[in-house]
Order: C-alpha cells, then sequence, then structure tokens
C-alpha cells in the first residue's frame, strides 16, 4: 500500500501525488460493510459520490479514510484537481437530426474522463468547449468513459432531453465502469437528477423540478 505521508526521494521514487485523481464514484460500488471505511466521500446525487483514487501500474482504487488522513487535505485536493484537469480526452460534438447540439468528453482508455464532472467548468473550458450558460447544462455520465452534455441556450430542448436518457441507459448498461444511468440538470457546481425510478416496474422518466421545467419551456416556445 502506497504511504502519501512519506516524502519521495527524487533520484529513486515517483512522487504519489503525481498519481491521485479525484474520482467520481457510483455509490453502489461501495459494499455497505466497507462504507465506514470511506466516509470522506461526498455525495453529488443519489446514486454518485466524489472521491480520490490512486492511480498505480497495476490498477486504480480508490483512497480510504485512513489514507487521505496521511497527507493535508488541501494537499491532496489539489493534486487530485490538477492531475484530472490533466488527464487528456477527446472533445466532440454531435448534431443531432432535428438540430440538438451534444457535447462530449470522452476516452475509451481514460478511467477518469466522466470524472471531468467533479471540475466541469475548467474541465470544458480546457477542452475549448461552449460556453456555459447561466441557466446550466442537462448532463450524463453513465460510465467512467463518457460524459455528454447540453448547454440550456436553445429551443432544441426536448430532442436533446430524450437522446441523452436513452445514451445514458444505453452506456450505463454497456459498461464498463458503471456509473449512472440517469439525467442530471448542472448548475453552478451543483447536480440534481431529473430522473425518476418507478421501482414497481423499473421505468425510468425524466421529472424535472418546477425551475427547470420553468427553463425548459421557455426554451423551447421562445417569445411566447
Amino acid at each position: 500500500m502506497t504511504d502519501l505521508s512519506t516524502p519521495p526521494n527524487s533520484s529513486t521514487a515517483p512522487d504519489p501525488l503525481r498519481s491521485v485523481y479525484l474520482r467520481l464514484v457510483a455509490a453502489q460500488s461501495i459494499p455497505e460493510e466497507a462504507r465506514e471505511q470511506f466516509t470522506y466521500l461526498r455525495r453529488l446525487a443519489p446514486d454518485l459520490l466524489a472521491g480520490i483514487a490512486l492511480d498505480t501500474a497495476e490498477h486504480v482504487r480508490l483512497l480510504d479514510d485512513r489514507e487521505v488522513r496521511l497527507v493535508d487535505w488541501s494537499t491532496l485536493l489539489a493534486a487530485g484537481s490538477a492531475n484530472l484537469l490533466a488527464e487528456p480526452v477527446d472533445y466532440n460534438t454531435i448534431t443531432l437530426p432535428e438540430g440538438a447540439v451534444l457535447h462530449l468528453l470522452g476516452h475509451p482508455e481514460s478511467v477518469f474522463a466522466a470524472s471531468k464532472v467533479l471540475l466541469f467548468e475548467e474541465a470544458v473550458r480546457a477542452a475549448r468547449g461552449p460556453e456555459l450558460p447561466e441557466e446550466g447544462v442537462l448532463l450524463v455520465v453513465p460510465n467512467r468513459h463518457n460524459l455528454a452534455f447540453y448547454p440550456l441556450s436553445d429551443r432544441h430542448v426536448g430532442e436533446a432531453v430524450n437522446t441523452l436518457a436513452q445514451f445514458a441507459q444505453g452506456a450505463y448498461m454497456d459498461g464498463p465502469g458503471e456509473l449512472s444511468p440517469r439525467v442530471f440538470w448542472w448548475r453552478a457546481g451543483e447536480l440534481v437528477s431529473i430522473t425518476a425510478f418507478d421501482r414497481q416496474t423499473g421505468v425510468m422518466s425524466i421529472e424535472p423540478p418546477d425551475e427547470l421545467m420553468t427553463i425548459l419551456r421557455r426554451l423551447a416556445h421562445p417569445g411566447s
């Protein structure tokens, strides 16, 4: 187990802080019996947590409470943030048949691509993506390799919502590294799930909160 508290000898060992990353974590990936070892994890949404991972030559693993206490929290957070932002991903756009434009951050070999949602504004800026509107974006993080989003700035919101929901469910089921099948509203750093589950039927539906519904109606029917 790597001791993050031990200053490395620059001539013989790499700095372990170069290998720590902020990471998006599926809540269901933490077994019930192990949760007391990961109390530092921050809940972002019903099924998503934020933590810090160590990327070694053998595997990527989530740091536990004992390990994060070995280093000053601000130092660990700064290193994890810098490394996550530096993680290379591809930026692409897809124009849907009715005109909605979806933006994609991802890479098939990066296990931290979806984690960029933890530094969303900075990550979009670094990728030379679009300006983010005050109303925010709709986004999905179905697995560790994909982050797709739609800025709330035009009338194509209906097409965008439906496509994001379909993509999220499909990519979540296909994996690997499943995170969430939900559609989220991101605004000013906060994530709100707009996906509802019927526990009896297992059917998912989109149920925006009232404030978002007002925004969606205004965008879908400009001038009305």
